[in-house]
């Protein structure tokens, strides 16, 4: 089953983010709390761990992209998997 990853709320009243860079790319395998991007938000800059083991399936942000806190940045699941109804 695949699974969202969300932008984090790396901060207390942060309503956005900025996607920094990936640091995987669709098609990688990755296991779950390895880093797969990095955010800047108020002059903090974090990692985005995995949620789950699986396959990168699908980027929704491009890097440097603003984005609000726990909307959707990518897919993990099996390859193959169809995630147009998480998109």
């Amino acid at each position: 089953m695949a699974t969202r990853v969300v932008m984090p709320q790396a901060g207390q009243d942060l309503e956005t983010g900025i996607l920094v860079r990936w640091l995987r790319a669709e098609g990688d395998a990755v296991e779950k709390g390895d880093p797969i991007a990095e955010i800047e938000t108020e002059k903090v800059a974090v990692e985005v761990p995995a949620p789950v083991a699986g396959t990168l399936l699908r980027i929704l942000v491009p890097d440097g992209a603003e984005v609000p806190i726990l909307s959707t940045i990518a897919v993990i699941g099996s390859p193959g998997e169809d995630v147009s109804a998480l998109v």
